[in-house]
């Protein structure tokens, strides 16, 4: 169970889905070795063996970078399990790149949003009242 992020590139900024015409197109981010340079920039040392499927692991908190086979890279996904000091970073990458990142579980862009932890907070919510009922049973 993870809170999951999907990180794109856009002509134009969107605050969400909802304000996205429906034949919008993203944009290539770049290469595979380019946009790991880009993440590993700010989220240091995430293990990249798997080229496409990277690691990244911090005392705040981990985050798994699914990059695809396809290259030029369109998008990644971000497999979060962390706490709230993560958001910040994933803003940082996004406003360095002029990428958008794509809150899965609230349609809003993070980079954009006046609350970016939203979606978070709920994920983390979800997720201790699951482990909750897991240990009561």
């Amino acid at each position: 169970m993870s809170w999951d992020v999907s990180i794109m590139r856009f002509a134009e900024p969107y605050r969400s889905v909802s304000d996205m015409p429906s034949d919008v197109q993203g944009l290539e981010l770049g290469s595979r070795a380019a946009v790991h340079a880009a993440i590993s920039a700010v989220f240091a040392d995430v293990d990249w063996s798997d080229p496409t499927w990277g690691q990244y692991s911090s005392s705040i908190g981990s985050i798994e970078f699914n990059n695809g086979g396809a290259e030029p890279l369109r998008g990644f996904m971000m497999h979060v399990r962390a706490g709230p000091e993560i958001v910040p970073l994933i803003v940082e990458l996004c406003r360095r790149h002029g990428w958008s990142a794509l809150d899965c579980s609230t349609g809003e862009m993070i980079e954009q949003s006046q609350s970016p932890e939203a979606g978070l907070s709920g994920w983390l919510s979800y997720r201790d009242q699951a482990i909750k009922d897991d240990r009561s049973e």
